[in-house]
């Protein structure tokens, strides 16, 4: 099979879609004479086989700053071509509200709309309220915790099920839960060029807590070419303990990116 990958700014080694988005990266301003900042990451991958399959895919994320509060808006689409079809086959829409942006304590609330066709996740959507923690902040970075209850609503297909797991019957599977949600974050230019991004997730069902949790981290290190463009190399893992269809529970994700920052 012969492969071409057309790269406009992202290259990605490997990627694919998970339940929990990493919030955490997505962009934040630091610098308190900004009240705008977005990135973008488009990439068109074409292949030859049976049939011409191209796929475009595009993330892009802006954060709003206002008075005292704050605005993060984010969305990811796949769009695949496989000969004559042409379906959405990935991504998510994500919105996040800050309030009270510069005090140490921060009340955010978020929504989002996320689905994965390739790992069998047909929609889900999860609402939810953090307060957040800023436990130091600066022009060159910070970090941060939080914790907070969130409603989740998952309805999932057996199409990212190994074979010999599939059961007899495979009606798909749908789950309502409230969740608690516990993070911590950190955002560090380590010097002029080099900057380092990381957060640890834990989320679980309140009347379940430590029973069956979701574990998922996140790193990311990246190297500044000019004060808009930049090359990441990122890492993305998941463990969790009781998927709703028996896909594997560990979920890992490495990509390196060049990203577009306006």
């Amino acid at each position: 099979m012969k492969r071409l990958i057309v790269i406009t700014a992202i290259c990605l080694p490997f990627y694919a879609s998970s339940q929990l988005l990493f919030p955490e990266s997505f962009v934040v301003i630091f610098d308190t004479t900004r009240n705008f900042k977005g990135s973008i990451s488009p990439s068109l991958e074409i292949k030859t086989q049976r049939q011409l399959y191209v796929e475009l895919t595009n993330r892009a994320d802006v954060a709003f700053r206002f008075k005292n509060h704050g605005i993060t808006a984010a969305n990811k689409f796949e769009l695949t071509r496989d000969g004559s079809e042409t379906i959405l086959s990935g991504g998510f829409m994500y919105g996040k509200f800050k309030t009270f942006y510069d005090n140490p304590f921060v009340l955010e609330h978020y929504v989002q709309y996320q689905w994965a066709e390739a790992r069998g996740l047909n929609q889900k959507i999860a609402v939810g309220s953090n307060l957040r923690y800023k436990i130091f902040k600066s022009q060159k970075g910070g970090a941060f915790a939080g914790v907070g209850p969130f409603y989740e609503y998952e309805l999932w297909n057996y199409r990212g099920v190994p074979e010999d797991r599939l059961p007899l019957i495979m009606d798909d599977v749908e789950r309502k839960v409230l969740k608690l949600n516990v993070y911590l974050s950190t955002k560090r230019a380590l010097s002029e060029k080099i900057r380092f991004e990381g957060a640890l997730y834990f989320q679980d069902e309140f009347n379940d807590i430590f029973n069956n949790p979701r574990w998922a981290g996140s790193t990311s290190f990246s190297y500044s070419f000019t004060e808009n463009i930049a090359f990441a190399v990122n890492l993305q893992v998941i463990y969790d303990f009781a998927p709703l269809v028996p896909i594997d529970k560990f979920w890992l994700n490495t990509f390196s990116a060049l990203e577009v920052t306006f």
